[in-house]
């Protein structure tokens, strides 16, 4: 314990300078990642598609530059005791200190803790240390009202919405605001009365801050009832003519998917993030607080709240790991814990063939998903380092597979586990496990949009490879993703050809292939034989799909990419647009 009034002289040194270093780090990365946020707005409202994707690229790369410059800056001012322990105790008590008032304190944190753990190489967790908290709860105590507006329905739900829409400045207009009004009101009514049955409510609460991604802009709030409440989700988009309501949201459903896993991170200029969490999950009770931290920005954050909820998880029961549904894959070492619907994946010691990736260019892959735009159907993956687990929780099966194929990253002790680097991702069911155990119109609904999935990633510059059902998954919502990424590249970077017509007899009857293929050629025709097995799926899925099978699609797509085209897609059913209502 820290005696102050011994160490008083010394807390007035070398321990304020580090604290204060690591605060104004944080202030640094803070002000960089919010200036960027607000670019946001403007790219949307200038119609700078690109800008803001090169916004959002840049804002990703701004934690790791600014936790390596306080390293440095840090491992300087303490020379040789950059491991002292109780340096590190009055540190972080000083630390503490300097960020108690301030409304992002929970980043301020985990900040630190990057530092800390980086200095320190840390196996699980040094309590002595970091920062240890239970996960955060969703309590209404948290909310911060100055982050919402309260509209009441006296004059009519249209002229509420109109006031709503109003309240969001602009610098251009929207198309036809009343029009817009009218038709938003409609459906919020139909989805109050669905809900509740009858169109009556008490109020509408909308978050101040506007959440931007890609070439949308959603105003967030929710529907009250007493205690009772909906969400109301109303993404904007903004064409040659002005703004307007694109769609209308009012279910948990679509406000997760929307705010979900697979998507890319918001852009949403808030001071308080604790307060706009605490709102989020009223409207979304099923989504994991570190799941909402992650879909503002906060991704390291959202590691911090994961990894704490797991903890809290495994001190209150007895949940242990298990193997995953379906087949293990060539490259990584998949299990699960399934109380928390959490999928551990560990690299493999070596591949086997066909697989020609090392171990860097599989990590160079997570690092190329999590830049790129992940349109709804790329997992978003947590990479972690050094974590520890009670042995426990693992059976002998589970652990005598992980030391046979990854033995390097895993090591096991009497009671101990030590996970030396993995990924986690949201739990998802695979594709060929869905499709073999599902009624036959969801097979059909879900094989679809596995089609569907592949086109997206086509239209945002990203090829797949290796297309396998068993690479895909099922989200509880029904949306097909990709979850396998050592074969992911650039599409524009494929080579896409038609097979050649054999020459002779033999080449016909050729084992192997009569003519060239370079490193980077794909053939569309081959396709055909592995995206869906024969049988009634393979014709539903030919009937939405067969120009995947095809050069022209793929050359075409790439043509549109090249001229600077961006792809729109949108995080909830076209049937909800009131475009095409």
């Amino acid at each position: 314990m820290l005696n102050l009034a011994h160490d008083h002289a010394r807390l007035n040194g070398r321990e304020a300078r580090v604290a204060t270093a690591l605060h104004d780090a944080f202030g640094r990365y803070q002000a960089q990642f919010t200036a960027l946020t607000r670019r946001a707005r403007r790219r949307f409202e200038m119609r700078d598609w690109s800008a803001a994707q090169a916004d959002a690229t840049e804002r990703l790369a701004l934690y790791r530059d600014h936790v390596n410059h306080a390293l440095e800056e840090v491992g300087s001012l303490l020379g040789n005791d950059a491991t002292d322990v109780p340096t590190w105790e009055a540190i972080r008590w000083l630390h503490a200190a300097l960020i108690v008032e301030r409304d992002d304190w929970e980043l301020a944190e985990t900040f630190y803790n990057s530092v800390a753990r980086r200095i320190f190489s840390t196996v699980g967790v040094n309590e002595r240390v970091e920062y240890v908290h239970p996960p955060s709860e969703p309590a209404s105590a948290e909310e911060d009202p100055g982050i919402w507006r309260r509209y009441p329905p006296s004059a009519g739900t249209t002229a509420l919405v109109r006031q709503m829409l109003s309240d969001v400045r602009w610098r251009v207009a929207y198309r036809d605001i009343d029009a817009d009004a009218s038709a938003a009101a409609t459906r919020i009514e139909q989805g109050v009365a669905a809900a509740w049955g009858d169109a009556t409510y008490d109020a509408i609460e909308m978050l101040k801050p506007v959440f931007f991604r890609n070439k949308g802009a959603y105003l967030v709030g929710r529907i009250r009832r007493g205690r009772e409440m909906l969400p109301l989700l109303l993404p904007l988009l903004n064409g040659e003519s002005g703004i307007m309501v694109d769609a209308v949201l009012t279910t948990s459903d679509e406000a997760s998917i929307v705010f979900g896993f697979s998507w890319s991170y918001f852009q949403v200029d808030i001071s308080h993030p604790r307060a706009l969490v605490a709102f989020l999950a009223s409207i979304m009770p099923l989504k994991r607080i570190d799941e909402l931290y992650t879909a503002i920005g906060y991704n390291k954050h959202g590691k911090t709240e994961l990894y704490q909820a797991l903890k809290a998880r495994m001190d209150r029961t007895p949940a242990a790991f298990d193997f995953t549904a379906g087949d293990q894959g060539l490259v990584m070492a998949v299990f699960a814990f399934p109380a928390m619907q959490v999928v551990f994946k560990v690299i493999k010691d070596s591949f086997g063939a066909p697989k020609r990736i090392t171990r860097q260019g599989v990590m160079d892959k997570y690092r190329f998903v999590f830049v790129r735009d992940r349109v709804g159907r790329l997992a978003d993956a947590q990479e972690f380092e050094h974590l520890e687990f009670d042995r426990a929780r693992f059976s002998e099966k589970l652990l005598h597979y992980l030391r046979e194929v990854a033995g390097t990253a895993v090591r096991v002790s009497d009671d101990r586990v030590v996970l030396r680097h993995l990924y986690t991702e949201r739990q998802v069911t695979p594709l060929n496990v869905y499709l073999r155990d599902a009624d036959p119109r969801a097979a059909a609904d879900a094989i679809i949009d596995y089609g569907l999935a592949i086109k997206d990633l086509a239209a945002a510059n990203i090829f797949t490879g290796d297309m396998l059902l068993k690479n895909f998954g099922v989200s509880r919502h029904g949306r097909v993703i990709c979850y396998d990424y050592d074969e992911l590249c650039l599409l524009t970077d494929c080579n896409f050809r038609a097979i050649p017509q054999p020459r002779t007899p033999e080449d016909e009857m050729a084992s192997e292939p009569w003519y060239h293929v370079g490193e980077m050629d794909v053939f569309p025709e081959e396709f055909g034989a592995f995206l869906v097995p024969a049988g009634e799926l393979r014709e539903v899925f030919l009937a939405h799909h067969a120009d995947l099978l095809t050069v022209d699609f793929w050359r075409g797509t790439q043509r549109r990419i090249q001229s600077g085209e961006l792809c729109d897609v949108f995080p909830y059913r076209s049937s909800r647009r009131l475009s095409v209502a």
